[in-house]
């Protein structure tokens, strides 16, 4: 294992799915070289580990972002707001934006347990081939998981603490997951690995831009991401009923009378299921595979140009919402909303 060597001459990148993440694996490059680095965190971290409403949620996560990022004392940073949890759909968030005076590049790895930050890595190999930058270093750090091949090192001992300070500026994801322990003792555990007892040691695994990114592991990322948006939806929905509160509520404040369901798969149906008979009447269902719902009085179209006027275009196809939204958008639809946004509205 090799130690990191940063120059006075180095631009630094570093790229975190969520707020929060750059400061657990890269809490000691903060505090040492706050002035070579910029912080792009790419989502808005609405899905967090705290208790209030997800809108509510990411403007918390966003303020305790700003103060750790006053703390470390860099001025150069950013969040693209892309919705926490679907960063899978957005791997082409860096493409257009220039990495070339960049000489390091800091990413969450492949084969980090969650979706988002597998994403971040794509993302950030997409956009180097895209921009045809070949000469730059790519190290990958460690959150939720150790990396498999550490390839790089940096002793943080002096600065451990000013590290965790960084962390602890997060509150709001410290309730359910201590990650300012976590980190203390991934560093302790790398640096006995070292032998190197009563340090801590940051650790980094480079890659060359352009290295195979196992496709296979992609496609599996994607499928569980889509699992767990399914589950969160479900989980919410649930809570929901077991509160008293209903879909229909909701929409009836918006004056949605007459809706559209897109999709009618297992959402769909449940949608359908709980609308019947409610001041919510379900017009039609709007599907591209499903030809019949069984339902004398539910009629299921492809979508197109010329079909009646609804209030409103539910879509309970969440992952593909905002392929879906554009699509029905050039079709003449509108208020087109995510059946996971109308569960995260307080009724």
């Amino acid at each position: 294992m090799q130690t990191l060597t940063i120059r006075d001459n180095d631009r630094l990148l570093i790229v975190a799915p969520h707020p929060d993440d750059e400061c657990i694996g890269l809490g000691g490059i903060l505090t040492l070289y706050p002035k070579l680095c910029k912080v792009v965190v790419l989502t808005d971290g609405r899905q967090g580990q705290g208790d209030a409403p997800p809108e509510l949620e990411k403007q918390i996560r966003k303020q305790e972002f700003i103060r750790e990022m006053r703390e470390a004392g860099i001025g150069d940073y950013e969040m693209l707001d892309y919705e926490d949890g679907s960063l899978m759909q957005h791997t082409d968030c860096l493409e257009n934006r220039s990495l070339s005076s960049f000489t390091k590049i800091f990413v969450t790895g492949i084969h980090d347990n969650h979706p988002d930050h597998t994403a971040a890595c794509i993302s950030v190999q997409q956009a180097l081939k895209k921009q045809g930058i070949t000469d730059v270093e790519i190290y990958l750090y460690e959150v939720h998981a150790p990396l498999r091949e550490v390839t790089h090192m940096l002793d943080i001992t002096q600065i451990l603490e000013k590290k965790l300070n960084l962390i602890r500026h997060h509150q709001s994801q410290l309730t359910s997951l201590p990650y300012d322990k976590m980190a203390r003792s991934l560093a302790e555990y790398r640096a006995l690995q070292n032998r190197a007892d009563g340090c801590y040691f940051e650790t980094y695994a480079c890659v060359r831009p352009g290295d195979d990114l196992e496709s296979g592991t992609v496609e599996l990322e994607k499928k569980w991401q889509k699992s767990v948006l399914f589950y969160w939806i479900l989980t919410r929905w649930m809570d929901w009923k077991i509160k008293g509160k209903c879909i229909a509520d909701i929409l009836l404040k918006k004056n949605w009378c007459q809706i559209a369901v897109y999709g009618y798969a297992e959402l769909g149906q449940l949608l359908c299921e709980e609308l019947n008979g409610s001041k919510v009447h379900v017009s039609y269902v709007l599907d591209k595979r499903v030809r019949d719902t069984g339902k004398k009085n539910l009629p299921v179209y492809i979508p197109q140009c010329g079909l009646p006027h609804v209030d409103a275009v539910m879509v309970t196809a969440v992952y593909y919402f905002e392929e879906i939204k554009e699509e029905l958008l050039q079709m003449g639809y509108r208020n087109i909303f995510s059946f996971r946004t109308l569960l995260e509205m307080e009724v």
